[in-house]
């Protein structure tokens, strides 16, 4: 008789076979050290503060903080943290690379390749690249958004004015 496997356990087998970092033991009689170790490496290459990153107004009602992550030695990724004010939000725009939206708190209307919607967070939101998008904060108090993109060259292509938003007089 064949044995079935629950479908939920089949994470956990996959994550069995995989052999586990051998931990390294003291030497007899040592005890365990309680404090801190000290990092060799100055937490300046691997923290960046938000002064550091390049401030835009993005639209309006919206202010970025733009990591490209190249120049500070990401390989791979860029951010950009928002502060997105009731009703902001930047232009419709493209961008080269995959993004993706982290929200934890609020409330946003999207247009994505065309789509409309509301989504309330918790959530994360993909983009795919070259897809035209934009959003506004639909609540009534400042929202922080972070983007995340699969490039460490930030790039930004401008299609139109942000159709959410009303336009200007």
């Amino acid at each position: 008789m064949k044995k079935l496997i629950p479908l939920l356990a089949l994470p956990m087998l996959a994550e069995a076979h995989q052999p586990a970092p051998r931990p390294i033991p003291p030497k007899p009689g040592a005890a365990y050290a309680t404090t801190t170790a000290t990092i060799a490496t100055p937490a300046s290459n691997y923290v960046v503060k938000l002064e550091q990153m390049q401030k835009i107004a993005a639209g309006e009602g919206e202010t970025i903080y733009l990591l490209n992550g190249a120049t500070h030695g990401f390989r791979g990724l860029s951010f950009i943290l928002t502060e997105t004010a009731p009703g902001g939000g930047p232009p419709l725009h493209t961008h080269d690379s995959e993004e993706a939206h982290v929200l934890t708190a609020g409330t946003m209307s999207y247009v994505v390749g065309g789509r409309r919607f509301v989504v309330s967070a918790p959530y994360i939101l993909r983009v795919p690249a070259n897809t035209p998008h934009t959003f506004i904060n639909a609540g009534s108090t400042p929202l922080q958004l972070t983007a995340v993109f699969d490039s460490a060259h930030y790039t930004f292509t401008r299609v139109a004015d942000n159709p959410l938003q009303a336009p200007r007089r």
